[in-house]
């Protein structure tokens, strides 16, 4: 009997916080006392912002969304802004330092680091990130992510090679043409930023969306059906461009 207490002890004693971080995942919003809406979008903050520009932000962000035929009217989709330090660290997790983040499917939520809103900048120790990386590139690429996990569902979207869910979600962020003279040139010539490893970006990645999406015509479904590996991938499109 008392082996049983100590076992339920011990559980509870590891249920307690993991329920915890569930719980602020999935209902954060009693933490982020500035709101907004437009739409199916709601965006929330835990430091005050400007409600009008906040709405076009948030219209820049619909924009981009709507360019993928992922896109759909159906549930809402919530942006929560983590300023405060102790905030940053309970929503972030494993994932602190990150730009943002994003859960799917545990919930439709998306996590954004320190930015300064009015402005359309994530803010970083060294400073704003430079554009295009902007506040709406961030929203728009963490909500890309569901999207696209709600397209083909959990387990065979976190089963795709990372260069598709991370390229698609940067696709959909960025939402300008690729240039693909330029950065496969670039590529060639070992341009650190295009290796997400040393650079931390998915420019790579969302060239090779970019090209079978923009230069081969495929859908964005047929692209997120496909187990493609990278090294495949890129031999093509630079068969595609010798």
């Amino acid at each position: 009997m008392r082996i049983r207490h100590i076992v339920t002890a011990v559980f509870l004693a590891v249920l307690a916080p993991v329920a915890t971080v569930v719980v602020a995942l999935v209902h954060p919003q009693p933490a982020f006392a500035y709101h907004v809406q437009l739409g199916r979008l709601s965006l929330f903050s835990d430091k005050p912002f400007d409600m009008e520009q906040s709405k076009r932000l948030l219209a820049d962000v619909y924009r981009r969304l709507r360019l993928a035929s992922l896109y759909h009217s159906d549930g809402e989709h919530r942006i929560f802004v983590a300023n405060s330090y102790w905030r940053a660290r309970l929503v972030f997790l494993w994932n602190f330092g990150a730009g943002g983040v994003n859960y799917y499917p545990l919930t439709r939520n998306v996590f954004i680091r320190e930015s300064d809103i009015d402005n359309d900048r994530v803010l970083r120790a060294a400073g704003p990130v430079a554009p295009p990386r902007t506040f709406t590139y961030y929203a728009a690429h963490e909500i890309a992510h569901s999207l696209a996990g709600e397209a083909v569902g959990p387990l065979t979207y976190h089963s795709l090679p990372t260069w598709i869910r991370e390229g698609v979600a940067d696709y959909i962020g960025q939402a300008e043409t690729v240039d693909f003279e330029n950065l496969i040139e670039r590529l060639r010539a070992d341009d650190p930023e295009l290796d997400p490893k040393r650079s931390g970006l998915y420019l790579r990645y969302r060239l090779l969306v970019a090209f079978f999406l923009d230069h081969e015509h495929w859908s964005l479904e047929q692209l997120l059906a496909s187990p493609m590996p990278q090294p495949e991938a890129e031999a093509r499109m630079l068969a595609a461009f010798n």
